[in-house]
């Protein structure tokens, strides 16, 4: 059969048929894809350097995927064009070009030891000893789709901007003490005021509206009477700690892990040691004797060094974390004991044990039951990646959301008429809808055609969604809201009402009325504030943000200013505030000098943001830079 199959191919009937394919193909347009077949160009071009387009499009997939991770798989490459992540990951890939460019020109150069030093010091690579942890080094590179060469080339490029950045401007931004005096003088300046609050309780109650300012209000406020979409879902939620309670650890498996890691289980001596520290060895033998001849350890250090007691101690201190010959004098030490002068590159030292934290081995018997968790867990994660498959497969295939958990052995929960922040009708949160935030957002992205969704927890987990119900927003009938809307609006004339009531108070004030006359006419008292400052605080609850803002834009002691009242407790809604600013303070020095080394930090941060800023504009200038929207766009598959 394949011989007589392969010698039809070989005949002129097949061949015929095969001009008329690649015709037909032609005129179908394929020849635009073997035209394009082969494109290659570069994203951009910087200076002699180029942005390929594989390396675009795999730091574009990492920037997605992070964004999906954090807002969920439903997040979409259209949603990441349009908060500019596609420019955003250009720029920076652009950025690194250039500082690479720089780098070179100035002979920096990164070593393969500088690289291996910054991923063995990195926080993200060390495991529970503190030290470097391949797991937890191969797990960041999953988790960022990085490969080590690819890791090792980001470093390189980060540890050639740090110190490229960091030799040019290190030093160069640092902001004027005068500058910092000023910021802080404006910022931590205080103002009193005395004020009246016009109380909303005690103005005459607005007149019921009209039915046509009823009509008009709700006419023109509807989203105040629209009741929300709501949703009525179903879910199951499996978790690598559900999975790791299944999963059976082998007593030798458990003995092999704890003998790998038989450090963590160590816990080192620790003593709580006091030194003092001499420039020789004639002063630390002299005041060693003095010590061996009754005078107190403190008092010596006071005497010799003006030290106080807070100066001598090191604190509770591990044999690894002292020099060696300092550590072996104090590690051979019984407590209260002071040891004779060792010398270390500080000088000679004078060392007393105050107290001793001995050591321990937590052994496998005692370590046994974490060990089995950890384990287990370890398993279930590798597990999660190969189950969210299994599941994707059975979604694929058509099964419900009820085959699925069955399968799974897993618990199908159900909440009806839920809105979008996990309420129901009566405003209360539902218990037992999942903590993750992607939940609700995938519960109102899809719909009741979808199939069943699975949303990815920050864990490893998963939750299986399937939306069972809508129920539309809708405006809801003004006879349903009709005394909602007669609330607001009576709600809002007294407001109106009080705020003019406080505006011909401020007037009159203005035109030499006596405050505090004013205030007793509508049964209220002239208040002092507390001090108050820009930021508003400490705030006097009375006075809303307005008020204070319109106090500090006062120009002088005897303005008269007007606002809202705070939402505060003893303070009745809608009122209004009549506030006379009566002493400007300035900032006390003390406060200023308090904080002016945090505000030179600040400002010096800032600028050299800038300088780096307007250095990168003058290296994009200088080298030169090219970009191909269409190169990108086809890495980026848009």
């Amino acid at each position: 059969m394949l011989q007589q199959m392969r010698k039809g191919a070989a005949s002129w009937v097949a061949k015929g048929l095969m001009v008329l394919l690649v015709l037909s193909f032609g005129a179908w347009g394929i020849g635009d894809y073997i035209t394009n077949f082969g494109t290659n160009a570069p994203v951009a071009k910087v200076g002699d350097a180029e942005i390929g387009q594989p390396e675009y499009a795999d730091a574009w997939r990492r920037e997605l995927t992070g964004l999906q991770r954090r807002f969920g798989g439903n997040f979409t490459a259209e949603q990441a064009r349009q908060l500019g992540l596609d420019e955003n990951v250009l720029n920076r890939l652009i950025e690194d070009r250039l500082y690479q460019q720089a780098a070179k020109d100035l002979g920096l150069t990164i070593t393969e030891v500088d690289v291996r030093h910054a991923i063995m010091n990195a926080p993200a690579f060390k495991g529970p000893t503190g030290q470097f942890d391949r797991f937890a080094f191969e797990n960041y590179l999953r988790q960022e789709g990085y490969s080590e060469a690819m890791l090792v080339s980001v470093l390189t490029q980060e540890l050639a901007r740090t110190r490229l950045l960091g030799s040019l401007f290190g030093s160069m931004a640092t902001a004027p003490t005068q500058m910092a005096d000023t910021i802080l003088g404006y910022r931590l300046e205080r103002r009193l005021a005395e004020f009246v609050v016009v109380d909303a309780a005690k103005l005459p109650a607005p007149p019921a509206p009209t039915d046509e300012k009823i009509e008009e209000y709700y006419k023109a406020n509807p989203a105040a009477f629209t009741a929300p979409e709501r949703r009525s879902v179903a879910w199951f939620q499996i978790t690598p700690a559900d999975r790791a309670a299944k999963i059976e650890v082998a007593e030798d498996e458990l003995r092999d892990e704890y003998e790998a890691n038989k450090q963590a289980y160590v816990t080192q001596e620790k003593r709580d040691v006091e030194q003092v520290v001499f420039p020789t060895e004639a002063e630390a033998k002299a005041a060693y004797e003095a010590v061996q001849k009754g005078e107190d350890f403190l008092a010596m250090a006071a005497r010799t060094q003006k030290l106080k007691p807070e100066d001598v101690k090191l604190g509770s201190v591990t044999k690894d974390a002292l020099p060696a010959a300092i550590a072996n004098a104090v590690f051979g030490l019984d407590v209260n004991k002071v040891g004779e002068p060792v010398t270390s590159p500080f000088g000679w030292h004078v060392v007393r044990v105050t107290a001793v934290q001995p050591g321990s081995t937590k052994s496998f018997e005692e370590a046994k039951a974490e060990l089995r968790q950890q384990i287990a867990l370890t398993k279930a994660n590798d597990e999660m990646g190969k189950l969210r498959a299994q599941i994707d497969d059975q979604i694929a295939g058509g099964a419900t959301i009820e085959e699925i958990v069955k399968a799974q052995g897993a618990e199908l929960r159900t909440a009806a008429d839920i809105d979008a922040q996990g309420r129901d009708k009566q405003g209360k949160p539902v218990e037992g809808l999942p903590a993750q935030p992607d939940f609700l957002a995938q519960a109102f992205d899809l719909d009741t055609e979808s199939e069943p969704h699975i949303v990815d927890q920050p864990d490893g987990g998963l939750i299986v969604l399937k939306v069972t119900g809508v129920t539309p927003a809708a405006l809801r009938p003004l006879d349903d809201v009709k005394s909602d809307v007669v609330a607001r609006l009576q709600q809002r004339d007294r407001a109106d009402a009080a705020a003019e009531q406080a505006r011909q108070i401020a007037e009159r004030v203005r035109n030499g009325g006596d405050l505090a006359k004013e205030a007793a006419a509508i049964g209220a008292a002239v208040q002092l504030s507390a001090p108050l400052t820009r930021s508003g605080q400490p705030a006097e609850r009375a006075l809303s943000p307005v008020v204070v803002s319109a106090l500090f834009n006062a120009k002088q002691p005897g303005e008269v200013v007007t606002g809202p009242a705070a939402s505060a407790p003893g303070i009745t809604p809608n009122s209004a505030v009549v506030a006379r600013l009566s002493r400007i303070e300035p900032a006390d020095p003390a406060a200023i000098a308090s904080q002016r080394d945090q505000t030179v930090q600040q400002l010096a941060s800032s600028m050299a943001q800038d300088l780096v800023q307007q250095y990168r504009q003058a290296l994009q200038q200088e080298i030169g830079v090219k970009v191909d929207p269409a190169a990108r766009a086809r890495a980026a598959g848009f």
